[in-house]
């Protein structure tokens, strides 16, 4: 784990704010259509305000069944004082872990949907993805009326009158099983074929990501061709502290009448939790679904998949990933690190904090700049390790694939 400073800073807690007050403009302007606004950044973002009065800004996840979770730093800032704390065992993507649960009724408003919960887990969440993330919801009310989640114009909608208009649409079978989405699809890669039912994860930020089991069944550590090893803190809830996971390029992924062309995909050949011995032979996350808008009817079994955005292109991209923890210590903590990369051979470290890029600190930017940073051709990095040495690293961006 990260061996960081505790440390609130203000900048932050504005910033966070203004993202909300942004979001919650949307919300009441949207509400004529009940629609809820989101914010898309590798996660589904979306408002929510929890016993009338804590506004917080949550990721949409239909991986995480039926549960509205918040993270432990988030509660710690929040004012928020529950009054009943218990302990939970509960699984994710990085195995089981135990963790505090408030077992005061809890009243959660998202939009138009409220929800009363009688146990909210307390996760360690921005350890996970980064600290513009202050809890989890997940997919209690996808049963109730068909449920639309459109990345073109960023929002999500229940549907409580019927089915809207599926003009450009096509219709997938589904599976529904433990709160749980999975539907038929297909990965090329050579002569590979990984075809199998797979889980729907809106709350992934890659492409496909294989299990455990499918590495060892269909041998993809075989396959010929180009692939890297990356190491990473945290992959998701649970006790594995470090992952290591492998990319490799995709000739085709099919779903349905679909094609998606050359997209990057992962495996995890000792994947624990959600990538260990699973009903499903891989994870779709945001990375392909971002291209759609879709429409979730589980009373019918259906999924209906309208494409708006064509194959994006490779670009030049860097060898190492951090995450946002300016909510605790000075800066931006890296997380992934691909074996023997630039990255590594310039002397960056899982742990180190990232205090300055191109001259300017992290803390001043933007989450659009943030979210954007790996666009830029060159990066200028004022780095302090976890050992508290100082590092000044140049990296320019790069073709993978």
């Amino acid at each position: 784990m990260f061996l960081i400073r505790k440390k609130v800073v203000a900048f932050k807690a504005l910033f966070l704010m203004a993202v909300l007050c942004f979001l919650v403009s949307q919300q009441l302007s949207a509400q004529v259509n009940d629609s809820i606004p989101i914010l898309y950044r590798g996660h589904i973002y979306v408002p929510s305000i929890i016993n009338d009065s804590v506004n917080c800004n949550v990721i949409y996840d239909t991986g995480a069944a039926n549960m509205y979770g918040v993270d432990s730093v988030f509660l710690e800032l929040s004012g928020w004082h529950p009054e009943h704390i218990g302990f939970a065992y509960t699984s994710g993507a990085a195995g089981k872990t135990k963790v505090r649960i408030i077992k005061d009724y809890t009243n959660v408003k998202t939009g138009n949907i409220e929800d009363r919960y009688g146990i909210v887990p307390i996760f360690k969440l921005r350890d996970v993805v980064d600290c513009h993330v202050d809890g989890i919801w997940g997919i209690k009310n996808i049963t109730d009326c068909p449920f639309e989640i459109n990345f073109e114009h960023s929002y999500l909608k229940q549907h409580k009158t019927g089915m809207p208009r599926l003009d450009g649409y096509q219709k997938l079978p589904i599976r529904y099983e433990n709160n749980k989405i999975m539907l038929p699809a297909e990965t090329r890669i050579g002569e590979t074929v990984v075809k199998g039912w797979y889980l729907m994860d809106t709350g992934g930020g890659g492409s496909v990501d294989f299990t455990a089991q499918t590495v060892k069944e269909f041998r993809l550590d075989s396959i010929p061709g180009k692939r890297y090893i990356t190491d990473m803190t945290q992959y998701g809830i649970g006790d594995k502290e470090q992952e290591w996971f492998v990319d490799m390029m995709s000739d085709i992924i099919v779903m349905g009448e679909d094609t998606i062309h050359r997209e990057p995909i992962s495996y995890l050949p000792e994947g624990a939790g959600a990538f260990s011995d699973r009903p499903y032979v891989g994870i779709i996350g945001n990375d392909v679904w971002s291209e759609f808008n879709m429409i979730i009817d589980v009373k019918d079994s259906v999924l209906w998949l309208r494409r708006f955005k064509p194959d994006s292109p490779q670009h030049p991209i860097y060898d190492f990933g951090f995450r946002n923890r300016t909510d605790i210590c000075r800066g931006w903590v890296v997380s992934r690190l691909t074996r023997d990369g630039d990255a590594v051979k310039a002397g960056m470290e899982l742990g180190d904090t990232i205090i300055a890029v191109n001259g300017r600190n992290v803390a001043d930017y933007s989450w659009d700049e943030e979210y954007d940073i790996v666009d830029l051709p060159k990066l200028l990095l004022y780095i302090v390790g976890a050992d508290g040495k100082e590092k000044h690293i140049t990296l320019e961006s790069k073709e993978r694939w």
